[in-house]
């Protein structure tokens, strides 16, 4: 735990001198881990990260990104010196950060094997079955299933999603829990190295929105105007595509 604990310390200074030698117009985002398609293996490009480049492009601003999983991002934005977080709800509340405009959704899904026969017409369906979600899908994904997960016979949130896919199709669990489009990225992908049965996919969730959490209101402001630019200019919708088709 201390060598962990060095190390963080020890990245956050790496930030701090890292942030120094940065021009205005250069930006540091914290990220999440790689989660094709939205965020791709090198961590520097996929569906998410290219629409915060273009956007911030528009406003001759450049962006690096820091990988770091998902649970430790708040971390990270209010200890590193970092300009801002990738991934929080529009509605989201923190000391000092300015949240952007929504500027990416998220279907998430209930994927089961199909001779399993498992049938969930609601969330409480879900508490009968053993259960692998992505990290943090207690707090994303609202009280109920918050509720649901805290009482099932056997749940789990897994960083690595590529992890919750393949332990779906090994049968070591009965339910996954991720978006739509990333487990679809991993179906073409894998095919039939992995996917060895037939499966369903259970629409339980809601469509989320995620916006852009910035230490300064300025930077939130450009990416704002950045994003109505490619929105109107149709670099939007070239990105959709481009990942998505």
């Amino acid at each position: 735990m201390r060598i962990i604990f060095t190390l963080f310390w020890f990245f956050c200074l790496s930030w701090q001198l890292t942030a120094q030698e940065r021009s205005p117009n250069d930006l540091e985002l914290v990220t999440g881990l790689p989660k094709p398609p939205f965020i791709l293996e090198n961590s520097k490009t996929g569906l998410q990260l290219d629409l915060i480049s273009e956007a911030f492009a528009t406003q001759n601003m450049n962006i690096d990104y820091v990988s770091m999983p998902l649970g430790r991002n708040i971390t990270g934005f209010q200890r590193g010196n970092v300009d801002g977080v990738i991934t929080v709800p529009p509605s989201y509340k923190y000391p000092s950060m300015h949240v952007s405009e929504p500027y990416i959704n998220y279907q998430d899904i209930a994927v089961t094997l199909s001779d399993s026969h498992i049938e969930l017409a609601s969330l409480k369906d879900l508490s009968a079955y053993s259960i692998i979600a992505f990290q943090n899908a207690k707090k994303f994904l609202g009280d109920e299933f918050a509720d649901i997960a805290a009482y099932s016979v056997d749940y789990r949130e897994l960083a690595n999603q590529k992890q919750q896919f393949d332990m779906l199709f090994s049968r070591r669990t009965e339910v996954i829990i991720l978006d739509v489009n990333i487990f679809k990225y991993f179906v073409r992908k894998y095919g039939s190295d992995v996917v060895n049965s037939a499966f369903e996919m259970h629409y339980l969730f809601p469509e989320r929105e995620y916006s852009i959490g910035f230490k300064k209101k300025e930077h939130m402001e450009a990416f704002n105007e950045g994003l109505q630019t490619i929105i109107e200019n149709g670099t939007y919708q070239v990105i959709l595509d481009n990942y998505l088709l």
